[in-house]
């Protein structure tokens, strides 16, 4: 027998068991419909572009959380009711990712090198999770996009032609040969009109959409958790790893409560995170031998611009900004 038709007959051997090998958990190669992009598997599905979702929701946590005012004219008054007032948080997104690489084994670890989040505008930021290059790649796609649109038209790019773009690159590397899909899921915040009139009717204030590996778009806060005409509107979005148990506790916390600082803000998201993933506790371990866990704090609002800070906190709870 030649060396052909041994490879020959091997060849046929593993295709007759190719489709019925299944792994421990109960999931299977799935044939012939597996690698390929563009072919539908029987049951309608493309089986790499589900992979690629999941991949981008096994990223690290990331909550965003939206607040609106009723009105730019209105304050807190404190308890007292006195002349003072308390300053609340501006109207904006405020968002909080866990860096998980950056427990620090040592202390000369300052960076990971990639960026979570990137400004696109002076209204719009993306933020990214599931394969960092993936992401990476994505902003780095965001930014060219923007500036293209700014060289030719003279103006700042719209939300609308950002997320179009943006959805066409995705989608269609879910059917280009030799590719494969984006591993990574975008959360695209902007800050909307500064029309007062807008924001109060609900269609010009901070929206979040995120952008999946399919090249979907969905809105992220088309309710808000807490909407009354005396409250300030709140909502969350979620991207990532995220237990959905967790996950209703945590919106129906945030729509519970107002805050009447950043501050707060800042604290609840962290805890928010906490309380997700309750093994990040004997995750970092820093070289000192503490329990270390630092936190990628950013708020994106019209007064500030975006302001990116990064928090550690140790097993004691206590934090330290940067």
């Amino acid at each position: 027998m030649t060396t052909h038709l041994r490879r020959f007959v091997a060849f046929i051997i593993f295709s007759l068991f190719y489709r019925r090998i299944i792994f421990a958990d109960g999931s299977s190669i799935g044939g012939r419909h597996s690698y390929s992009l563009t072919t539908f598997d029987p049951s309608g599905n493309l089986d790499q572009v589900g992979r690629a979702i999941r991949a981008s929701m096994l990223g690290a946590p990331v909550i965003a959380l939206s607040i609106i005012s009723p009105s730019s004219s209105e304050s807190i008054v404190t308890a007292s009711e006195s002349v003072s007032t308390v300053t609340p948080p501006d109207d904006g997104i405020y968002m909080c990712i866990p860096l998980r690489f950056l427990g620090t084994n040592s202390p000369l670890i300052i960076d990971d090198g990639t960026p979570r989040i990137v400004p696109i505008s002076s209204s719009i930021c993306i933020c990214h999770t599931g394969v960092g290059a993936d992401g990476r790649a994505l902003s780095d796609v965001a930014v060219r996009i923007a500036l293209d649109y700014r060289y030719v038209y003279g103006e700042e790019i719209s939300l609308e032609e950002l997320l179009e773009a943006l959805a066409e690159k995705v989608q269609e590397m879910t059917m280009k040969a030799g590719c494969r899909p984006y591993g990574c899921a975008l959360l695209v915040a902007c800050l909307g009109s500064e029309n007062v009139d807008e924001v109060e009717n609900n269609g010009g204030g901070p929206t979040m959409y995120r952008i999946d590996p399919s090249g979907s778009v969905e809105l992220l806060n088309a309710k808000s958790d807490v909407n009354t005409e005396n409250e300030r509107r709140l909502s969350v979005a979620f991207l990532g790893k995220w237990n959905s148990q967790k996950e209703q506790d945590i919106r129906s916390q945030f729509g519970s409560q107002q805050y009447t600082n950043e501050k707060q803000v800042q604290d609840a998201l962290i805890s928010a995170v906490e309380k997700n993933d309750d093994s990040m506790a004997t995750q970092f371990t820093s070289y000192d031998g503490g329990c270390k866990q630092t936190f990628l704090y950013a708020s994106f609002t019209r007064k500030g611009g975006l302001r990116i800070s990064r928090t550690t906190r140790d097993n004691r709870g206590d934090a330290a900004s940067s």
